[in-house]
């Protein structure tokens, strides 16, 4: 689960203003919201979407697939554990509003799956921002501990940051480049200053930053995986572990806040034990055996096929669709423009035109899909049309560099009958290609040299190449050496992690309110940092000005423009070929649940579920547990 939003802070105070200093009056408050007012008021009881009387209890089996060995997420070396800061079960794209209460770490702010851009006071009680916005404080609740029973402390929160800044993934730098420091100014007190008041983000970028124990990594080596069971402030603790291939967490019953308002009817399962699989047929087979709970569904030809077994015609299993109402950001093969073979515009909008979207979702996907055609896609940010004024006012000063495309056309891509005679797309492909000076001889497709154009599709889930074969097929048709390169997790984490690839498939999720984390994805910084999500290496004076205008955006229309025309400026340069989305999750589950059935905006909430008595006896009798 990565990254995530925010704009321009506008709080709801608990209190009118509470001080007066040198930068103006001092807003206290319960929540930190972006363009608005948190949904919630001061004093709320309990999340609206979960049951507060929710039992506590029971045991849940869960399936990931690769392997890890350790428990520290924040560092490039290595892989962790599942479960550590993800929900239960990973949804396509990820889900979630930014600030979130992790399973073993948790943060100062929480968000609620019902809202987009909001945190809730957490591990803080109170909340303090200026008039001119240069500085948040946040004051610890003093009840707040970790699993050993020490408390958190701000010298955590601040050791915390500066660490991970030090030693943590290089994209941390990159997001928090404009916060200038942070200090301690008592036991439960920690301020961080920035450096600007343009970005409004940073309140609740780092009130979403983990807090981790300083006297646990103290003598420590932070930056190799962590193989001991870690010591978090969170509902769980690692109860067991086999590195590599399970790890079961124990639900805290001294959990510091179990009867907090964030807290309250979330985390209900007493045991959580993840298992890992090498490959995805093997875990299906798992749960259709009653070994697995609950899984997510991301493969159309499993959901349309795989799930008819005995134990779902009988009732004891249930298989079910969640509609979610957010953003879907967008999912692409996306080409390594470090690569020569990717450096010129024309070639990548021909490797993008040969990729038949229309067959693959009547021939493989069921008709499940639609095709994504924006950064921004299902959210008001997406460009449609032609540029309006207001787009026209940002992209006007880099029109000399940009393509003649995102003035005077409509971004579109090409399209089939789905019959997969695609002959069209392959003259269009090719005539792309020959004014990048690509030609066909003895059937290859070679430059000026004589050199075959050859690139491979680096792959990590099996799944991905029933889609990625065909498309291969298709390029090698015109003559090009393409090839799927299949590795295991560990393996594409330490090669996209380097950027030693030529194409792979990324997802860029998106929020309702985009910012710090398109400096990661798009910016020239992030281009050179190691570990950043910024895979296609796009580095551009009109994309970073494009962020930068998203970042420090005052309103939702300069907002709402900004995004528009960056969206119009990566599609237009053909970074990635863009591929397939759905507005719904996929999952299943033995019918061993109780859910508070509230129909929530992330469509689907793991962590406010709990196991029902009567429902899991009965259950755990047909599969024989």
């Amino acid at each position: 689960m990565r990254t995530l939003a925010c704009l321009l802070l506008l709080l709801l105070p608990i209190l009118a203003p509470s001080a007066r200093g040198d930068n103006g009056p001092v807003v206290r408050s319960h929540a930190i919201a972006v363009l608005g007012e948190p949904a919630l008021p001061p004093g709320f009881a309990h999340f609206p979407y979960v049951d507060p009387k929710a039992p506590k209890g029971g045991a849940v089996a869960l399936a990931t697939l690769g392997t890890f060995d350790g428990f520290n997420p924040f560092i490039l070396r290595g892989t962790a554990a599942f479960g550590l800061t993800h929900p239960w079960i990973v949804l396509p794209g990820g889900s979630g509003s930014g600030t979130s209460v992790g399973h073993v770490w948790e943060s100062l702010l929480t968000g609620s799956a019902d809202e987009g851009a909001t945190g809730y006071g957490h591990l803080v009680q109170t909340i303090e921002l200026p008039a001119d916005k240069m500085w948040v404080a946040f004051e610890l609740r003093p009840e707040a501990h970790f699993s050993d029973g020490t408390p958190v402390t701000a010298e955590d929160v601040a050791w915390t940051y500066r660490t991970l800044l030090a030693h943590g993934r290089p994209s941390m730098r990159i997001q928090f480049a404009d916060v200038r420091d942070v200090a301690v100014e008592s036991p439960l007190r920690v301020v961080f200053h920035f450096k600007s008041n343009q970005n409004r983000d940073l309140p609740l970028l780092v009130g979403g930053l983990p807090v981790l124990p300083r006297k646990f990594f103290e003598g420590r080596d932070f930056e190799r995986p962590l193989t001991d069971a870690p010591i978090g402030s969170g509902p769980y603790r690692v109860a067991s572990f086999d590195l590599g291939r399970s790890v079961t967490y124990r639900r805290d019953p001294n959990w510091w806040a179990a009867a907090m308002p964030t807290g309250i009817g979330t985390n209900n399962f007493d045991r959580v034990r993840v298992e890992y699989f090498r490959e995805g047929t093997v875990a299906m087979e798992a749960f259709k055996a009653g070994q697995i709970d609950i899984r997510s569904e991301n493969v159309s030809k499993n959901w349309a096929t795989g799930y008819d077994f005995p134990a779902i015609k009988a009732g004891h299993a249930i298989a079910r669709s969640f509609p979610h109402q957010l953003p879907n950001g967008i999912q692409g093969y996306a080409m390594n423009t470090r690569r020569p073979v990717f450096a010129d515009r024309r070639v990548r909008q021909a490797i993008a035109a040969l990729f038949d979207f229309e067959w693959s979702n009547k021939a493989l996907f069921y008709g499940a899909y639609t095709r994504t055609t924006s950064y921004f896609s299902n959210s008001p940010l997406a460009s449609s049309g032609l540029p309006d004024a207001g787009e026209l006012a940002l992209l006007e000063p880099f029109k000399a560099r940009l393509p003649a495309d995102v003035f005077t056309a409509p971004f579109s891509v090409p399209t089939t009958d789905g019959s997969g005679n695609n002959r069209e797309q392959m003259r269009h492909a090719l005539a792309l290609l020959k004014d990048a000076g690509w030609t066909v001889k003895d059937r290859k497709l070679v430059d000026a040299n004589g050199q075959q154009m050859r690139f491979s599709i680096l792959l990590d889930e099996p799944s991905l190449e029933r889609p990625s074969l065909p498309y291969t097929e298709t390029l090698q048709k015109i003559g090009i050496d393409a090839r799927v390169r299949m590795v295991d997790p560990a393996q594409y984490q330490r090669l996209t992690d380097d950027f030693d690839f030529d194409m792979t498939m990324m997802v860029y999720p998106q929020s309702d309110i985009p910012g710090n984390e398109l400096r990661d994805y798009f910016s020239c910084a992030a281009a050179g940092a190691q570990g950043s999500n910024n895979v296609s290496g796009v580095c551009d004076p009109a994309v970073d000005a494009l962020v930068e205008k998203i970042v420090t955006a005052q309103s939702r229309s300069v907002l709402r423009d900004a995004a528009r025309a960056i969206d119009r400026v990566l599609l237009w340069n053909w970074y990635l070929v863009p591929n397939w989305g759905s507005l719904e999750y996929h999952v299943a589950w033995w019918d061993r649940f109780g859910a508070p059935g509230i129909p929530i905006r992330e469509g689907v909430n793991i962590d406010s579920w709990w196991i029902d008595p009567a429902k899991a006896a009965a259950n755990d009798a047909v599969r024989g547990r």
